[in-house]
């Protein structure tokens, strides 16, 4: 008789257990996540500076390699993404370089940032994100350094 109670008991427990847990995910409710493109070919433009300094890692800020750039209309976050300052194939950019960007201004966490796409040193070409603001892993059969390609080709 014990060994029933005991396990009518443990039954018990394991129900009450369970209705508290699913009361309690169906008051939660989770934020809703809308995904938007953050990046939108045809809003690209090209911005041209000086660069003022390059940043591996920003906080707060997008994860991923910054170059702040002085133009005409102030100081602009480009945000290189996490591959461009990284690897063997990493871009070669750094203070009181002028560059042109190709790229698209968004707001991250109220933070103006430019997605950078293309980088043009005047000596070099970098393309750090594909048509559509996908970052590239540069060295990785696509175009970098003087348009040329790293790996693949004709065989």
């Amino acid at each position: 008789m014990k060994k029933v109670l005991g396990g009518l008991g443990c039954v018990g427990l394991l129900a009450y257990l369970l209705v508290g847990a699913s009361a309690q995910t169906a008051t939660a409710t989770a934020p809703k996540r809308v995904a938007t493109p953050r990046y939108d070919p045809s809003k690209e433009i090209t911005l041209e500076g000086n660069v003022t300094s390059v940043k591996a890692f920003v906080p707060g800020n997008l994860t991923g390699g910054h170059m702040f750039v002085a133009t005409s209309k102030g100081i602009v976050d480009g945000h290189l993404g996490p591959f461009a300052l990284n690897g063997e194939h990493r871009i070669s950019v750094s203070a009181g370089d002028h560059v042109k960007m190709v790229g698209v201004m968004t707001t991250v966490n109220t933070h103006q940032v430019f997605l950078v796409r293309t980088i043009d040193t005047g000596n070099n070409k970098y393309v750090i994100r594909g048509e559509h603001g996908f970052p590239l892993i540069l060295g990785a059969t696509q175009a970098t350094k003087n348009l040329t390609l790293v790996k693949g080709g004709a065989r």
